[in-house]
């Protein structure tokens, strides 16, 4: 079990899955139904809307788009990629960033994967060798000599 402090509150807490005391991880979805159940009577509002309606702060219903919880529907709630500020509607990048990224990543995997392999390579042979032993056998060859 790791323990972790929690962002939110900084209160000490035993990490399970997500990376907040139970207390604020209630609160979070408090809030999130709060926006959800806005948002079924009224679909266009806007982020500033929603958060005066609701009382959930701005920057929660962001996180809560981009974690993919929300999906904007409509144009009045947009994101931007954090790579090229191409506006989008969930998530942290465009389908495009995300395409370069994963490529980027799969690259580099592959390059390290082939440096590993390529490390690899025969074993050492003679006195460079390292060796190991059973205590027994060690005791053995040492008695001997």
């Amino acid at each position: 079990m790791e323990l972790r402090n929690c962002p939110e509150c900084g209160r000490l807490f035993a990490y399970v899955a997500r990376n907040l005391c139970p207390a604020c991880l209630e609160r979070e979805e408090e809030f999130f139904k709060k926006v959800e159940s806005f948002l079924k009577e009224h679909g266009g509002a806007t982020v500033s809307e929603i958060s005066e309606a609701t009382g959930v702060p701005e920057d929660k219903i962001i996180s809560f788009l981009r974690a993919g919880r929300l999906i904007s529907s409509s144009s009045n709630l947009v994101l931007e990629c954090e790579r090229c500020g191409k506006p989008i509607r969930i998530g942290r990048f465009c389908d495009e960033c995300r395409s370069v990224l994963e490529s980027s990543l799969k690259r580099d995997e592959q390059k390290r994967a082939q440096e590993r392999d390529a490390g690899r390579g025969e074993p050492e042979t003679g006195a460079g060798r390292s060796r190991m032993h059973t205590a027994e056998l060690y005791r053995k060859s040492r008695s001997k000599s």
